[in-house]
């Protein structure tokens, strides 16, 4: 990987320090998910959260995503990795 592509990397990858954090704290309104670029799920969880009903499912959903978290982060990071790649394949092709 060149030194334009890791910076583009360094400078849009997530953390699993802050998914973790988001989920630990945030985790029944989906900012986790919404952190990893999972706006369906985000948003359904959190609708979910905002009808009280919904509650119990929305904290056990986080609490599975807990487990499930560093996959969510390593698929976002080998995604970007796939994006920028076939940027700078696009550019070389012009």
């Amino acid at each position: 990987m060149n030194a334009s592509k890791l910076i583009r990397y360094n400078a849009n990858k997530r953390q699993l320090s802050v998914a973790l954090v988001f989920c630990i704290f945030f985790g029944m309104l989906g900012l986790h998910r919404f952190y990893v670029n999972k706006k369906d799920s985000g948003l359904a969880m959190l609708i979910l959260t905002l009808v009280v009903i919904g509650i119990p499912i929305s904290f056990v959903w986080s609490v599975v995503d807990l487990f499930f978290v560093p996959d969510m982060i390593s698929a976002y990071n080998n995604d970007l990795v796939d994006k920028i790649d076939q940027h700078y394949f696009s550019q070389e092709k012009k």
